[in-house]
């Protein structure tokens, strides 16, 4: 896509270009319109990780560097899509090799925090979000990627393809084998499990 016609849908565009060159206010601006995108991102990836808030200013610190190579073609939430989810995916690999920490629910924001008026329902949810988060964080980054951005994220195919720079048939063969992956990753740890 021709950089004018992504200004054309992308009135973020301005703003990281305007980041990109050292403009602290622009910087300061496309935080704030996208904070709670980069939150989502970061909390479909990792779930109710006391880390979350921490895993964020990450993705920031991580997007501030990486739009140095933005050059205004592809989407501003397309490039912080893949900077969370980067972010997400490290940190579940971080985490796989030190002791398990606690969540707690509470100290989740009310809009993103399960239903808990059901106590069972709420350990239930709590209990598959760790199983997929250790299961994720088993498989390659590139398989996790493209699982996380299709079938946590809702992206297609078209747009994970962009995101991860690659033709639309790898996106889905990687796809197919994130998915295989993952089914033996969620089987091996339901095994393990006392």
């Amino acid at each position: 896509m021709a950089p004018d016609s992504v200004a054309a849908v992308d009135p973020l565009r301005s703003l990281a270009l305007a980041a990109r060159d050292g403009e602290g206010v622009a910087f300061t601006q496309l935080y704030e319109r996208t904070r709670e995108l980069a939150f989502r991102v970061l909390y479909r990836v990792v779930g109710n990780s006391p880390d979350l808030e921490d895993l964020v200013q990450e993705s920031y610190l991580q997007l501030m560097r990486a739009l140095k190579g933005y050059r205004g073609d592809s989407k501003v939430t397309t490039f912080l899509h893949r900077v969370c989810v980067n972010v997400g995916l490290m940190h579940l690999r971080t985490k796989r090799r030190k002791p398990e920490q606690p969540t707690d629910a509470d100290d989740m924001p009310e809009q993103h925090a399960p239903d808990t008026s059901d106590p069972e329902r709420a350990a239930q949810v709590k209990q598959a979000a760790a199983l997929v988060q250790r299961a994720l964080s088993t498989i390659s980054e590139e398989k996790a990627s493209v699982f996380v951005y299709h079938d946590l994220l809702g992206m297609k195919p078209e747009e994970i393809a962009e995101l991860v720079d690659c033709p639309v048939n790898t996106v889905r063969s990687r796809l197919n084998r994130a998915r295989v992956d993952f089914t033996e990753a969620v089987k091996h740890l339901k095994r393990e499990a006392p």
